[in-house]
């Protein structure tokens, strides 16, 4: 490895070690009670080294945040070759609400929410983001699924809206205004009975 090489290796070693403690900092205090200096010393760098990387504590967390987005989307990615399709937007949902309570999406959005003011440019990249992404997702499984003839044919904009905003109005909605909201125990039987509402008009 020459030493160009090397410089390159350690810079960027440094600017991955800074995007983990942001993203940790974040997630834990929100963007106002995030501190910079703390963010280097549990990156194991200098404030001065974290500002060569990152021009501001804003441009961290811009960054942080299209990280994150990049990575939402793909718990869609495996979808069952099973013929029941009732099964399979099951685990779609599944999929879905792990993503939002284990994998950090409520609390980034929570913390993207509260920053629309001073980082509106950042909520609309977020939103942007994951509803491309997701949507993405959705859709080719639904036009799988109806050339599949597991469903009728119909808009699958309207599809994905109809499935994700009955989902989004019970069990993320509330997650958003309260960080304590956990699922309730009857979550899995709330999502069936969406599919069902849902298969009722677009089963085939």
């Amino acid at each position: 490895m020459g030493l160009e090489q090397y410089r390159r290796s350690v810079s960027e070693n440094k600017r991955a070690s800074i995007l983990v403690a942001g993203r940790e900092s974040f997630l834990k205090h929100g963007f106002n009670r995030a501190a910079v200096a703390d963010i280097a010393r549990d990156a194991d760098v200098s404030t001065a080294t974290l500002y060569k990387h990152f021009s501001s504590k804003e441009a961290l967390f811009a960054t942080v945040v299209r990280e994150i987005c990049s990575g939402f989307g793909s718990e869609f990615s495996q979808v069952s070759e099973s013929n029941d399709v009732r099964q399979i937007l099951f685990d779609l949902a599944q999929g879905y609400l792990a993503a939002q309570f284990d994998h950090g999406a409520n609390a980034l959005l929570r913390i993207v929410i509260a920053e629309v003011p001073t980082a509106p440019q950042v909520a609309i990249d977020t939103h942007a983001a994951l509803s491309e992404q997701r949507h993405g997702h959705l859709k080719r499984t639904l036009d799988k699924l109806i050339e599949r003839k597991l469903l009728k044919p119909h808009n699958t904009d309207t599809g994905i809206d109809l499935l994700s905003g009955m989902i989004k109005e019970v069990l993320i909605w509330p997650a958003l205004f309260d960080a304590d909201f956990k699922l309730p125990a009857d979550a899995d039987e709330i999502i069936y009975e969406v599919i069902d509402t849902y298969l009722a008009r677009y089963a085939a």
